[in-house]
């Protein structure tokens, strides 16, 4: 028993020694694994610090938060960048010198571990295990060694691009002092950082931008753009399509917009970029909103896919607006206000001519405060009172606005009707709670009479017997016409409900009114 117990106890012994003298070999299994990865530096992250705006003053140091937001923004249209033979040696460099680093590391540890075995004061079997599993940990990251010195780590050509902690939170950072720039990328786990400094220049805003990258240990790119204050918009988005066309190792895309009329707006995302024909414009490559617009013509937007170096260009010539007109009349009140939408624009009678395809809210006021309103789109009436009446002479359109609306025979039916089913209705909702509450009351007398006569408690008392008999007659009645009550009143809503709509449907004033053939504008 003995003897079984001490070879159970030694057995957990010897698997303790096994796995703990063996942990060597495990960490060097999930080594190889690791390097059984993909590409390292699968990312590249840019910081945009705070804008240097000391050489603004006060009113206009604003413009230097407005420029960083906006360089932030076209950002988020990057999604990967692309190495070039000199940065990805230096990644690929810095990788093998930490691995190598490590591994040599991980080698110094082991023979510092096999230097302390023969101090533990272990029995000879027990260290001859123990000083094995060390020699061959030792052996394997070796081995390591000059697999490391033999294979290169591959570094991933197309990194994620991505903005760094601090600008996504919107707390941009300082720049960091000059020999300092390197430790900055390291804080900030940046592979590369922006700095922005703006200064007056006769009036306008000189704004110059450099770029530090890690990889050259240097400003790798510098830009300058002088505009005014109403061109910040379009100033920022030449200087940060330039910039993230750097960022990305992506050729920029070109524009050129031809359009008619001349001074039509071309804008770009919203952006005003020019009037008429516009210089060759440059792009990130990707979907923009493109919008043409002029007075007097139909606006024309489109999405615009750019490409890759390549140059787009575009003519577009605007439709012109067609107009239609009538003169607005009062016959009653010749002088009367004419009002187009919430705009006073002249005296009846005027004449207004409007674009097609928009509606448009004409109202009239009469010296006396009375006032009419018609709803016009098109050459036609849509909403409102008003007779539009083709000029025998002198051509045109008069149309004769009343500000008295008569009620029609039709409408006065329809009124009459509608009046019938609200009245109806609302009746019904009166009635029917209180013709409930009367037959509840009535049917509990009625079944406490039944049940006092049938039980027979009034057998002594005749007299008592029957008055009970007859007031359980009476309130079966009650009960009787309450339900009858309800029920005649919700027959004549439903009577209501039919007569309004067969009035309404069959004999109602039309919406909208249309002008006859022959005299519509």
């Amino acid at each position: 028993m003995k003897s079984r117990f001490s070879l159970i106890i030694l057995a957990f012994v010897f698997l303790f020694i096994f796995f703990s003298g063996g942990s060597g070999l495990f960490a060097f299994g999930n080594r190889e694994a690791d390097d059984d990865k993909g590409p390292v530096n699968t990312e590249w992250t840019l910081c945009i610090t705070a804008p240097d705006v000391s050489g603004l003053s006060p009113g206009r140091q604003i413009i230097g938060s407005a420029a960083a937001r906006s360089l932030a923004d076209a950002f988020m249209k990057l999604e990967f960048r692309l190495r070039g033979e000199e940065e990805s040696v230096y990644y690929r460099d810095n990788a093998w010198v930490k691995s190598r680093a490590d591994a040599a590391k991980a080698i110094q540890t082991k023979r510092n571990e096999r230097d302390l075995l023969i101090y533990r004061g272990d029995v000879s079997w027990k260290y001859r295990k123990n000083l094995k599993t060390v020699d061959e940990a030792i052996a394997k990251l070796e081995e390591e060694i000059v697999k490391i010195d033999t294979f290169a780590p591959v570094v991933e050509e197309r990194p994620v691009f991505k903005l760094s902690g601090a600008d996504r939170s919107g707390n941009l950072p300082k720049p960091p002092a000059p020999g300092g720039e390197n430790k900055f990328c390291g804080d900030q786990k940046a592979d590369a950082f922006i700095t922005l400094t703006l200064s007056e220049y006769h009036g306008r805003i000189f704004l110059y931008l450099r770029m530090y990258t890690l990889y050259s240990q240097s400003y790798s790119y510098e830009d300058a753009v002088l505009f005014s204050t109403e061109e910040l918009g379009g100033a920022v988005n030449e200087i940060s399509t330039r910039l993230t066309s750097a960022v990305s190792g992506i050729a920029p895309s070109k524009v050129h917009i031809r359009a008619s009329p001349s001074e039509a707006m071309v804008l770009v995302d919203s952006l005003l970029v020019g009037r008429g024909e516009t210089e060759i414009l440059s792009y990130f490559p990707g979907t923009v909103e493109l919008a043409i617009r002029s007075d007097n013509y139909v606006p024309f937007s489109m999405p615009l896919e750019l490409k890759e170096d390549e140059l787009t260009e575009l003519s577009i010539n605007l439709t012109p607006i067609g107009y239609s007109g009538f003169e607005a009349t009062v016959p009653r009140s010749p002088g009367s206000k004419v009002f187009l939408g919430g705009l006073y624009v002249g005296e009846a009678p005027f004449t207004l001519q409007l674009p097609r395809m928009e509606l448009f809210y004409v109202t009239v006021e009469t010296p006396e405060g009375e006032i009419g309103s018609v709803v016009y789109k098109d050459s036609s009436l849509v909403k409102g009172n008003a007779q539009f009446i083709r000029k025998v002479e002198g051509g045109g359109t008069s149309a004769a606005i009343s500000t008295r609306l008569p009620v029609s025979p039709e409408e006065k039916r329809v009124e009459k009707a509608r009046r019938g089913f609200y009245g109806a209705y609302g009746a019904f909702w009166v009635i029917l709670p209180a013709a409930l509450l009367i037959g509840g009351i009535a049917g509990s007398y009625v079944e406490s009479s039944n049940y006092a006569i049938g039980s027979g408690v009034l057998n002594d008392d005749p007299d008592r017997r029957q008055q009970t008999y007859e007031n359980a007659v009476k309130g079966r009645n009650v009960q009787i016409g309450a339900n009858i009550f309800w029920g005649s009143a919700l027959g004549v809503t439903f009577i209501q409900i039919f007569r309004y709509l067969y009035k309404s449907g069959g004999d109602a004033t039309p919406i909208a009114r249309v002008p006859s053939k022959g005299t519509a504008p």
